[in-house]
């Protein structure tokens, strides 16, 4: 297992960010305008996005989001999470997911969710790995701590 420094990403990170996602997903949007897109990403305070390094590369990252709604009340979305080919299956994408649970509890944000494509098995082992629940083909969810509401 590598050592991995897990750390919230900072402008000087986004074209390593952006080279992860060129070479492990599909994208149409240039280099360019990846890296425009997750500058802004970056400086939005309802998202984080934490990378995993490793001797000075970023070898993952993951983005996640602050969201409200009737049905789920508060809580956090991973939208993407992604490590190069070299360093999946060495404990960085844990330690990413763990990431995003602290900062989510530091938010107060008592749930985690994160839906994935239907063939994603790699994802989904490791969101089972991190103790979370499948509520549906592809939809998992991890309850960080219970919200206690007073009346």
């Amino acid at each position: 297992m590598f050592r991995f420094d897990i750390q919230t990403a900072h402008h000087k990170d986004v074209v390593g960010i952006c080279k992860i996602i060129s070479r492990v997903m599909t994208t149409e949007l240039s280099q360019k305008q990846l890296e425009e897109m997750y500058t802004e990403i970056i400086e939005d305070i309802g998202q984080i996005v934490i990378i995993a390094r490793h001797a000075r590369v970023v070898a993952g990252y993951i983005r996640a989001r602050r969201l409200k709604d009737f049905s789920r009340g508060c809580y956090a979305e991973i939208s993407e999470i992604a490590l190069l080919p070299y360093y999946q299956r060495r404990g960085g994408g844990t330690e990413l997911v763990y990431g995003v649970e602290k900062w989510g509890g530091q938010m107060l944000i008592p749930k985690i969710i994160c839906n994935l494509q239907s063939d994603n098995e790699g994802a989904s082992a490791l969101l089972k790995k991190c103790r979370f629940i499948e509520t549906r083909s592809g939809a998992f969810e991890k309850i960080i701590f219970e919200r206690k509401i007073k009346l």
